[in-house]
């Protein structure tokens, strides 16, 4: 990513980890001597609802919220979140890195002859949508390389992991950031997953 201003929007559901992800990317963007405005949309999280985080930063920001069709990147935790966002935030360059897992959102019918239902709750459906309509989408099988790390929470610093490779942000102050904003306990762990999703690209 190298346009001056970067754009980031990270999505998914209450309870992947998404506000903490935000905080990683805004800390290392701002250790990195950058301008950062964030702005944070909470869903009915108990519910399975939708959580977003904005992040801008550049040389100096003005406002928090990006702009339609103008994501630099999308990182997604879940797959439905990542189809429900990128058609509004998207364009031909933005990089998309999405978790290949979902959980069936509340926004979709259960009933059989609903076509909204019969189209948007097949995972496999989605990934080739989404693959057919964005060039620059990586998906990654993030729950499974957590679980063999021994902890599937960690599947959202998997994530950032393969987002960071397409920053100017240096490796070291990504570790830095992840070291000192989880628990002291699970800070090799994290660094671990963070390691990994660099490596999966």
């Amino acid at each position: 990513m190298d346009d001056l201003t970067q754009n980031i929007l990270i999505s998914g559901i209450g309870g992947q980890g998404v506000v903490l992800a935000g905080r990683i990317i805004s800390l290392a963007a701002f250790e990195s001597g950058m301008d950062i405005k964030t702005s944070e949309v909470h869903g009915m999280s108990q519910r399975g609802g939708s959580v977003t985080t904005h992040i801008r930063f550049g040389r100096k920001i003005f406002s928090p919220l990006i702009p339609e069709k103008s994501a630099t990147a999308i990182l997604s935790f879940d797959i439905y979140e990542t189809l429900r966002y990128a058609g509004s935030f998207a364009n031909k360059n933005t990089i998309i890195i999405s978790s290949y897992d979902g959980k069936t959102p509340a926004w979709t019918s259960k009933t059989k002859n609903d076509t909204i239902a019969n189209n948007f709750t097949d995972i496999y459906s989605i990934a080739s949508l989404l693959k057919d309509n964005f060039k620059s989408l990586t998906l990654l099988d993030d729950k499974r390389i957590a679980e063999n790390l021994g902890n599937v929470k960690v599947s959202n610093i998997i994530l950032i992991g393969a987002l960071s490779v397409f920053t100017d942000i240096k490796e070291e102050i990504w570790l830095k950031i992840i070291k000192t904003n989880v628990p002291e306990k699970t800070a090799d762990l994290n660094i671990k997953a963070f390691m990994k999703g660099r490596a999966s690209l």
